[in-house]
C-alpha cells in the first residue's frame, strides 16, 4: 500500500483534472515551488510513523529535496511513438538532478497503444528505477493480456528478468541512498571525458554494470548502440566488443539490446511472484572478468526502519583480473543484520579451467560455474 499525491500543481487554483483545490491566498504565494515537497512529505512521513515501516508515495511534481519522499513519475504521456524517447530523456535528466527513484506509465497512459509500442515501452519500463504499469484506453486498462499472446509472453519474460535481479537492484538502491548516484544514469555521468555520449538520450546505465538500449523506432529490427571505453558483452549473444565505437545491433521484438560492462559482478536470485514469497537460499553471481572491480551486496529486512539505525549487512565481492588468471573473493557479510547461511552460484563468463572448488556442470558455452557455501570467506582462482 502507498499514497498517490496527485495534482500537486493545484496551487492557488483548481486542479486540471478534478474539483480539488490547492492552497490559496496572497500569503502562500511564496511557497508555490516548495508546495509539492510538503504535499509529498506529509503522507510519506505519517505513513512511516503510523505503520512503523518504510513510507511510499507516488507524485508527479517536485522541487529540490523531493528525492526524500519517493517516488516521482513522468506524468500521463500519451501512447504514441513520438513520446517514447522523450520519456527516457526525462528519466535521465531527473536522475542527474538528484532524484534516484523515478517511474513512468509503461506503454503510455491514454490513447490505444499498438502492441509493438507496448512491448518496447515495457521492456524499458522493467529497467527503470521503479517498474510502474498504469494506463487506460477507456474502458480497457494497459494490461499485457490485452495486447495478444506475444506481448503477454514478452512482458512476463522481462517481468521475471527484473525479479531475478532484485539483489542487484536493491544493492544499487543502497548505493543511491548513500551517494546520490541514480539507478538509471545518463552515460555522461560515468564517461564525462567522452564527447560522444553528451547527447545520447536513448541509452543509459542501469546500476554500475548494465547498459540498457531501448528500441524507440516502430518496426526497427536493428538499432545503433554506442559503446563507451572499456570492453562490453552483448547480454543475449555473449559476443564481446571493444568500446569507443558504434555498433549496429540486431533487436528482434523479444530483445532489447543490453550490454554488460567488463568487470561486472551481477547478483541475481530465483524468480519470485512477489518479494518475500520464498526464502532465497542461493545467490547467483554473473561475473565478467577483464578489469578489477568490487560489488557490495546489500541486505536488510526490506520493510522496517531498522536500516536507519545500522541494522543491515554488506557482503564485499571482489574481482581481480590478470591476463592469465582471474580471482574472485566473496567475503562473509559485515554488519548488524544477520544472514542465514546461503550458497553462491558463481558464473564466470569466459574460458577458464576448473579449480578445486565444487564445479557445476555448465551447458552454456564460455561460462564456467562454481557452487560454494557462503558461510566463510572464499577465494576462487581460475586460470586460462
Amino acid at each position: 500500500m502507498f499514497f498517490k499525491t496527485d495534482e500537486g500543481s493545484a496551487f492557488g487554483r483548481k486542479a486540471n483534472e478534478s474539483d480539488k483545490t490547492g492552497p490559496q491566498g496572497e500569503e502562500i504565494k511564496s511557497l508555490h515551488n516548495i508546495f509539492p515537497v510538503a504535499y509529498a512529505k506529509a503522507p510519506f512521513t505519517k505513513y512511516q510513523e503510523y505503520n512503523g515501516i518504510r513510507g511510499m508515495n507516488h507524485t508527479r511534481e517536485g522541487y529540490a529535496g523531493i528525492q526524500r519522499y519517493p517516488f516521482i513519475w513522468a506524468g500521463d504521456w500519451p501512447s504514441e511513438w513520438q513520446y517514447f524517447e522523450p520519456v527516457i530523456k526525462a528519466g535521465l535528466n531527473i536522475g542527474m538532478s538528484g532524484v534516484g527513484y523515478w517511474s513512468h506509465n509503461m506503454g503510455g497512459f491514454e490513447h490505444v497503444a499498438d502492441p509493438e509500442l507496448y512491448i518496447r515501452w515495457c521492456q524499458f519500463g522493467f529497467f527503470s528505477p521503479i517498474a510502474h504499469l498504469f494506463g487506460m484506453e477507456h474502458p480497457n486498462y494497459k494490461e499485457p493480456w490485452n495486447y495478444g499472446e506475444e506481448a503477454q509472453k514478452i512482458f512476463k519474460q522481462y517481468d521475471d528478468f527484473r525479479y531475478s535481479l532484485i539483489p542487484y537492484i536493491y544493492s544499487s538502491a543502497y548505493q543511491n541512498h548513500k551517494t546520490g548516484l541514480p539507478l538509471m544514469r545518463a552515460l555522461v555521468l560515468d564517461y564525462q571525458d567522452d564527447p560522444n555520449v553528451y547527447e545520447i538520450t536513448d541509452q543509459y546505465l542501469f546500476g554500475d554494470s548494465m547498459m540498457i538500449c531501448p528500441v524507440t523506432t516502430k518496426g526497427a529490427q536493428t538499432r545503433v548502440v554506442y559503446l563507451p571505453e572499456g570492453e562490453w558483452t552483448n547480454y543475449w549473444t555473449g559476443e564481446t566488443f571493444k568500446g569507443k565505437q558504434y555498433l549496429n545491433v540486431l533487436c528482434p521484438i523479444e530483445e532489447m539490446p543490453i550490454f554488460i560492462k567488463s568487470g561486472a559482478i551481477i547478483p541475481s536470485q530465483e524468480v519470485q511472484q512477489f518479494v518475500g514469497e520464498k526464502e532465497i537460499e542461493t545467490i547467483t553471481l554473473d561475473v565478467y572478468p577483464g578489469v578489477d572491480s568490487k560489488f557490495y551486496l546489500y541486505d536488510d529486512d526490506g520493510k522496517s526502519l531498522d536500516y536507519q539505525n545500522g541494522i543491515f549487512s554488506l557482503t564485499k565481492i571482489e574481482l581481480e583480473s590478470n591476463p592469465n588468471s582471474t580471482k574472485i573473493s566473496i567475503n562473509i557479510p559485515e554488519g548488524n543484520y544477520k544472514i542465514e547461511n546461503r550458497n553462491y552460484l558463481v558464473k564466470v563468463h569466459g574460458s577458464f579451467s576448473k579449480t578445486n572448488v565444487q564445479a557445476e556442470n555448465s551447458s552454456e558455452e564460455n561460462i564456467t560455474s562454481f557452487k560454494i557455501s557462503g558461510n566463510k570467506n572464499t577465494i576462487l582462482e581460475l586460470y586460462k
